[in-house]
């Protein structure tokens, strides 16, 4: 499990990096990537709390990745949530490219919590006594 706790700090710093300016400073953010010509602040900030919310949660996960295996299922409709709002700007070409990036990380975030959330959660492997004593 160690990889994994690896892995979701990392998610955690992901969401951290964007949703900490995202809330700080929306005109900020949306003049780093070019997202939008007129925004909203305070949506803008509520957007970024949310990211900076599911950043302590993937923080939370990477602690004990085992225990807190379901909630996962949230984060994983959090990145999909993203993807839905861009993935039709990134197929008609209207997003940057640094916005595209981002969004990409979103991908390969989606694709690492299904699969953490798919597979079997007691992967036994190896010699176990209490199964040759019963054969």
């Amino acid at each position: 499990m160690k990889d994994w706790q690896i892995f979701f700090w990392a998610a955690a710093f992901f969401n951290f990096a964007i949703g900490a300016p995202l809330f700080i400073s929306p005109e900020l953010m949306v003049g780093m990537t070019g997202t939008v010509e007129t925004i909203d602040p305070a949506l803008m900030k509520v957007t970024g709390a949310l990211v900076l919310c599911f950043g302590v949660v993937y923080a939370i996960v990477g602690g004990d990745p085992k225990r807190y295996r379901p909630v996962v299922w949230a984060g994983l409709l959090g990145k999909l949530g993203v993807a839905y709002v861009y993935l039709p700007d990134w197929y008609h070409g209207t997003i940057p490219l640094t916005t595209t990036l981002i969004v990409l990380m979103d991908m390969g975030f989606i694709a690492a919590f299904l699969y953490f959330l798919l597979r079997p959660a007691n992967k036994k492997t190896g010699f176990q006594a209490s199964r040759a004593a019963s054969s």
